[in-house]
């Protein structure tokens, strides 16, 4: 299969080739009019050039010098116009033709410089003659003057040169066309073999060796994709190492938060187990119990977003093939949802390529928020094949979100109603992870929404391994 600068090659030669036909179209077209142009100018320049051979040979025929009249006929042997001079009985008595076979005037051919018949002359039929007669009477006898032209012998020294000429364009064409035919073919392959190396280094092989081609003209592009690569692999390793120090830094300072938290959690363990909470205490005992809860959750979903994100530039290693439906099934079943239905809606049997702890994570999320959020009374997941992708659908009836909302909804920490969603244990890190879970995959996701209509999270993910 050809790619797109094989197509394009060929198709500039197409191109080449089609201009080419259509300049020797143009070119014919133009000699045909060329010529038929320069019969006419022979045809008009005729009375002119009958006018300057009647002046010259009025003193011969004047003191009746025939022989010397013959031999100023035979100066005009090898030209394009042809003398012949007739007596008063119109018997030839001199021609610039040896043997000439026309002894008697033939005055059929008379074409004068003033008959309106105009003439078309045509390369194929040359065997065109044109002339005229004229009457001169220098002394007191009257002779005829006859001059014609050969359509033949003209066409004879055009053509030739017409000939030549083409020759030369053909050849000059046939060496353009060579020569970007060589000059194609000298870069194709360097070029193949440079962009079998550029395409494994777009594709993450950092390490693939670039032949510097020895052709000049694309020597410097593989010195500077080789520079190049040297760099990107070095600031790749340098992202890696900050990857791994905010990796490392999150955890710990995770783990840090998480032994207090852990402390507080026993302490109000401990006062639940006494019971001897008073009324006065007991709301500040109960702040303290939901803060501990919502401090746990973000610790949770933090270390979470961690480690999706460092997940996103390694082999993805826990990747497998498993069956969508049955990972949503099982979500529906452990999601405490209370008197909101919840309704799978099976369109396709799908089996895709992921993380299957990962994916369970994501819709996970979008229900829990469905559920907590939306204020409605059913919820739809629905399942499908869209072209080669997966597409999960978690659909909701209810108060919906207003459109101001909705470009910031994925960002971190972006929360509709604060304080709604505060009350509820909401992070502001339940989207955000469901999108980088959905990019990990390589995956899309979008929302439709507008208040009080409900709103619809669409995710998209690939079947197959891209």
């Amino acid at each position: 299969m050809m790619n797109k600068r094989e197509k394009f090659l060929i198709s500039s030669l197409l191109w080449f080739t089609g201009l080419v036909l259509l300049f020797v179209i143009i070119y014919f077209l133009s000699i045909v009019k060329f010529n038929n142009a320069y019969m006419e100018e022979e045809y008009h320049e005729l009375p002119i050039f009958q006018k300057q051979i009647e002046y010259a040979i009025s003193p011969y025929l004047e003191n009746k010098d025939f022989k010397s009249l013959e031999k100023y006929c035979r100066i005009f042997e090898n030209t394009d116009v042809k003398i012949k001079i007739f007596d008063k009985d119109k018997k030839l008595i001199a021609s610039s033709l040896t043997n000439d076979k026309e002894s008697i005037l033939d005055e059929s051919q008379n074409l004068s410089a003033e008959s309106k018949n105009k003439r078309k002359f045509d390369i194929i039929d040359r065997h065109k003659i044109i002339g005229l007669v004229k009457k001169v009477q220098p002394g007191n006898e009257a002779y005829y003057l006859k001059l014609t032209v050969s359509e033949e012998d003209v066409m004879k020294i055009l053509l030739q040169a017409q000939h030549y000429l083409f020759l030369f364009i053909l050849l000059f064409i046939l060496f353009v066309a060579s020569s970007v035919v060589y000059i194609i073919q000298k870069l194709r392959i360097p070029f193949n073999v440079l962009q079998e190396s550029v395409i494994k280094i777009a594709n993450g092989e950092l390490d693939t060796e670039i032949k510097v081609p020895k052709l000049e003209l694309l020597e410097e592009l593989a010195v500077c994709i080789k520079k190049m690569t040297q760099r990107l692999k070095s600031q790749i390793n340098r992202l890696k190492q900050l990857e791994e120090y905010k990796s490392d830094f999150i955890q710990n300072v995770s783990h840090e938060i998480k032994t207090p938290i852990t402390a507080i959690n026993s302490a109000i363990e401990l006062l639940e187990l006494k019971n001897n909470i008073n009324e006065q205490d007991k709301e500040c005992y109960e702040i303290i119990v939901h803060q501990s809860k919502m401090l746990n959750s973000l610790v949770n979903d933090i270390l979470s977003l961690s480690e999706i994100e460092v997940e996103k530039t390694g082999e993805h290693k826990n990747f497998k093939r498993f069956a969508l439906n049955e990972v949503i099934e099982s979500i529906i079943n452990y999601t405490i949802h209370n008197d909101i239905k919840i309704n799978l809606i099976n369109k396709d049997i799908i089996n895709i390529w992921g993380d299957k702890e990962l994916i369970s994570r994501a819709v996970s999320n979008l229900l829990t928020n469905a559920v907590k959020y939306s204020k409605s009374e059913n919820i739809d997941i629905i399942i499908s094949c869209v072209e080669n992708f997966a597409q999960i659908e978690v659909k909701d009836y209810g108060i919906g979100i207003s459109q101001e909302h909705l470009p910031f909804l994925f960002d971190r920490f972006y929360r509709v109603d604060k304080a709604r969603s505060r009350k509820n244990g909401g992070t502001g890190l339940g989207l955000a992870i469901v999108k980088n879970i959905t990019e990990l995959h390589k995956g899309t996701i979008a929302v439709k929404s507008n208040l009080g209509e409900g709103s619809n999270f669409i995710i998209r993910i690939p079947m197959e391994d891209t």
